[in-house]
């Protein structure tokens, strides 16, 4: 995809960036004491040879379930948006902005309760660990509860996309074109990366349609391979996404994701099981769109 100075401002108007944060207690810590005892009884000639950690809890459901739920806000920031820098902000289409902060602010309310689930039981929690550790335990590890309940933060913040018409300074012109030049080359890189992004989102639910719908004849054994409902509702939904996605206005995307929903639309899962005819000819039309386009997949 080729990008121009139009189609950034455009992006610009349709999408905004966007950052998840969230920050735990992680309740581990160096045990310098066991790492030397480990680095002399191994007879290393570097006290950095080995690292030791402990987990100040070491069975909490409580604090499993808070880093399980990193993981799964982290996914649906993912799947709402774009990739756009190498680490932080991330690209969202204003078109699915209600939906993106519904889904955070639920997410916000979960994490909110599995926090002041695991603060709750913070003292009998810390009491455990004196069993669970036996001499490895040490309570001056272990913070104040009102400490510990300042390490955990999640927050979203949304921003503008700036474009190379925000550079106002007082520079020389050719300095500040110069400016404004690596400015725009650098976002139309980010913008293609971020194209690029959900190309390979269609390619792999198309590839993964093709894969699981395969029949395999071995000799005489008819061998069909086993999918999850999901393999066909999740298509249908990045279908549905991508809509909203294609902020630069990608035709051959659109094309695409178009004639996926096409093939799919009212198609279910259990008919694919049931019906061999349905299920190739279900096969036979991803293939078809996987080989009608330049992927140019890595």
């Amino acid at each position: 995809m080729t990008t121009s100075n139009q189609t950034v401002a455009g992006v610009a108007r349709a999408a905004v960036l966007v950052e998840l944060n969230v920050s735990l207690y992680s309740g581990r810590k160096q045990d310098k004491q066991t790492q030397a005892t480990v680095v002399a009884n191994n007879s290393a000639n570097s006290k950095k040879a080995a690292s030791v950690y402990k987990n100040l809890f070491a069975e909490c459901k409580e604090l499993d379930d808070i880093t399980k739920f990193r993981a799964r806000a982290s996914a649906t920031h993912y799947r709402w948006t774009m990739p756009w820098s190498d680490h932080g902000p991330r690209l969202l289409p204003t078109a699915s902005l209600m939906a993106y902060k519904a889904d955070m602010n639920r997410l916000q309310t979960e994490f909110d309760a599995l926090v002041a689930a695991f603060l709750d039981k913070y003292d009998t929690l810390v009491a455990s660990a004196a069993f669970q550790l036996g001499t490895l335990f040490d309570r001056s590890e272990y913070p104040e509860r009102e400490v510990v309940a300042r390490r955990f933060r999640m927050e979203t913040s949304v921003t503008p996309l700036p474009v190379s018409g925000d550079f106002r300074l007082d520079v020389e012109s050719e300095v500040q074109q110069e400016l404004i030049d690596q400015y725009e080359k650098k976002i139309s890189a980010r913008l293609e990366q971020a194209n690029k992004d959900l190309w390979e989102r269609l390619h792999a639910a198309l590839s993964r349609l093709s894969d699981r719908l395969t029949i395999d004849e071995i000799g005489d054994v008819t061998k069909r391979r086993t999918f999850h409902s999901t393999t066909v509702t999740s298509a249908l939904e990045l279908c549905d996404m991508l809509g909203s996605l294609n902020v630069s206005g990608d035709a051959n995307l659109e094309s695409a994701r178009r004639k996926l929903e096409g093939v799919l639309s009212g198609v279910s899962a259990d008919d694919l099981r049931k019906h061999d005819a349905h299920r190739l000819d279900v096969k036979r039309q991803v293939d078809q769109i996987i080989n009608a386009f330049d992927w140019d997949i890595e």
